[in-house]
């Protein structure tokens, strides 16, 4: 669920690795081109293993492309698509215990290049499944390496040959191979702006407008370049994807020559929402599942979701000012004053410089080269971003904030030059330059999937009221989500396979739901609904700041985690987990 704000911040979080990191997914090199590899592995209905490739990293690895239907419903038409898959074979000397299939999230996310994160896939073995098992990542529907792809802002001509429609081949298996000078003025706060006495600025008038022109201008690029049958557009919903995972598990069985298909799966985030709609449609093939930060199936097809994602983010960043404050100068480069009180005044001493919505409807003059509402949105981006994983991030926030103090407080001054400003600021935007590449074509699968999985919302109206619902669960982060759903009504794509739940039954094996008791995203009260919608369910409960319990590195968490994959034990009445994190280490 990060993609949205990901550009927002994604570069001062590039000196982090590890599944400690819940974000270290975004954070790797894109392969470019995508093609070599997988230049040598045929698609084939059968899991056939390639080496991935012949470099140190390649060389861990196993890859195969999965030829499965385009349409599932409609599998005569001889229309198929490539799911390109990864394997981290388990080790040689300890017992085999089969495979656990992982996704990362999202949706958005691709599963294939996370074997270039350093150590990635050796954290999930340590932490998450233990030894034994083979961990299998896949691309889905639209995203990486998968034909057909699913990319919105590129020219037709710009595409691989074949990559954009599906293939018809193979059908059959094969044998298997292994502006002034001025200082930004200070405004006084409307009391709808403050929360746990954080200033927090509107976002001016202009924000439903550009919300609206964005998703008309990629509502349009997408209907031109994947909305036929043919493409990936019709086909990129979750329960297409969970079906190609079905079809993974059904090929490993065979492989394996096993009479029973059953699917182990690691799914956080997004992924959990792939699991569950696995675990309804088909509960007979569930093996060990555990599902880490829940999405709630309900109202993801709603896309009426503020109170199941974001009521925690507001709370969350109004406990950085005592983190900071607790750590002491040498620790947090924002700390001041006698107590966290100063720390939050200086804070609000930065925002009442960005209220945008005074500087659009007065016509009050910027500073060369100085857009407010830019910097509102990255401010309130990073408030919301940081929150994904605070001991990670807010080190690095804490100093980007001082950054950015020191360049209003410089703008405009008498004894400075206009270039020494443009230069400050060209210095500050360095520490928060997007990844566009990446951030584009993850935040296009975010929408192309959570759009396409909604009921049809062309034509519904976001109203006024709803602008304000959204900004009463969380002025930080609300009328921007909403912007999400403002898309989502924009959507011209209807899926081939329309479902839409409910999600829950008994399952073959019972599932373990885990999560953190402040996720900005998905909340813990997806989690507990979650538990009771399906039979013999156990939750996991840990106290930390993040996203999923799996960024922790909780040592309590990761030995109930551990104890699931290894012999099936489930939490009991010993389902709950004290925080560990420090968070300015």
């Amino acid at each position: 669920m990060i993609m949205r704000l990901y550009s927002m911040y994604a570069a001062i979080l590039n000196p982090m690795k590890g599944l400690g990191n819940p974000l270290d997914q975004f954070l790797y090199k894109r392969q470019a081109p995508r093609e070599p590899l997988f230049v040598n592995v045929p698609a084939s209905v059968d899991l056939e293993w390639y080496s991935c490739g012949n470099g140190v990293i390649e060389s861990k690895f196993e890859c195969a492309r999965l030829s499965v239907p385009l349409d599932y419903k409609r599998p005569e038409n001889g229309l198929r698509a490539i799911v390109p898959i990864v394997k981290f074979p388990a080790e040689s000397n300890v017992p085999y215990k089969g495979s656990v299939l992982y996704n990362p999230g999202g949706p958005g996310q691709p599963g294939v290049e996370l074997i270039y994160l350093d150590s990635f896939f050796e954290d999930i073995r340590s932490d998450v499944v233990g030894p034994g098992w083979d961990i299998i990542a896949f691309d889905p529907r639209g995203m990486g390496y998968s034909i057909p792809h699913g990319s919105c802002n590129i020219t037709p001509g710009t595409f691989v040959p074949g990559r954009q429609n599906a293939t018809t081949l193979p059908t059959t298996p094969t044998r298997s191979n292994t502006r002034h000078r001025r200082r930004a003025p200070t405004f006084p706060p409307n009391n709808d702006e403050v929360v746990f006495n954080m200033l927090i600025p509107d976002d001016p008038p202009s924000r439903k407008t550009i919300a609206y022109a964005e998703a008309d201008s990629w509502t349009r690029a997408c209907q031109e370049l994947v909305s036929q049958y043919n493409q990936a557009g019709p086909h990129m919903n979750t329960v297409v994807m969970a079906t190609d995972m079905l079809s993974i598990a059904q090929a490993l069985a065979r492989e394996k020559n096993e009479s029973n298909t059953i699917l182990n799966y690691y799914g956080p985030s997004y992924g959990s929402l792939l699991g569950q709609y696995f675990a309804t449609l088909y509960p007979d093939n569930v093996g060990k599942f555990y599902l880490d930060g829940v999405v709630d199936a309900d109202t993801w097809v709603t896309q009426d979701n503020a109170n199941t994602t974001i009521i925690h983010v507001d709370k969350i960043w109004s406990k950085f000012f005592s983190a900071c404050y607790d750590a002491g100068p040498t620790k947090c480069s924002m700390f001041t004053g006698r107590n966290s009180h100063a720390v939050r005044d200086r804070f609000n001493a930065i925002t009442a410089k960005l209220n945008a919505t005074k500087y659009e409807l007065e016509g009050i003059p910027e500073a060369p080269h100085l857009n407010i509402t830019s910097l509102l949105w990255t401010i309130k981006g990073l408030a919301f971003g940081g929150g994904y994983s605070p001991s990670f991030i807010w080190p690095l926030l804490s100093n980007y904030l001082v950054s950015l103090e020191t360049l209003l407080a410089s703008i405009g001054s008498a004894n400075r030059d206009p270039e020494v400003s443009r230069r400050a600021l060209s210095e500050f935007e360095k520490r928060a330059e997007p990844a566009v590449d990446l951030y584009t074509k993850i935040s296009e699968s975010f929408y192309q999937v959570a759009c396409t999985d909604a009921r049809d919302l062309r034509g519904v109206e976001i109203t006024d009221a709803d602008w304000k619902v959204w900004k009463a669960v969380s002025k930080i982060i609300g009328p921007y989500k909403l912007a999400d759903r403002v898309r989502c009504t924009k959507w011209p794509i209807r899926p081939s396979w329309e479902w839409y739940g409910p999600v829950g039954g008994k399952t073959r094996t019972p599932i373990l739901f885990a999560g953190t008791t402040l996720d900005l995203i998905t909340p813990l009260i997806n989690s507990e609904k979650a538990r009771t919608l399906f039979k013999g369910a156990k939750m996991l409960y840990v106290d930390e700041i993040m996203h999923t319990v799996s960024g922790t590195k909780n040592r309590c968490a990761a030995r109930h985690v551990l104890a699931y994959f290894q012999n099936g034990t489930l939490p009991g009445h010993d389902n709950r987990c004290k925080g560990e994190a420090t968070i300015f280490k």
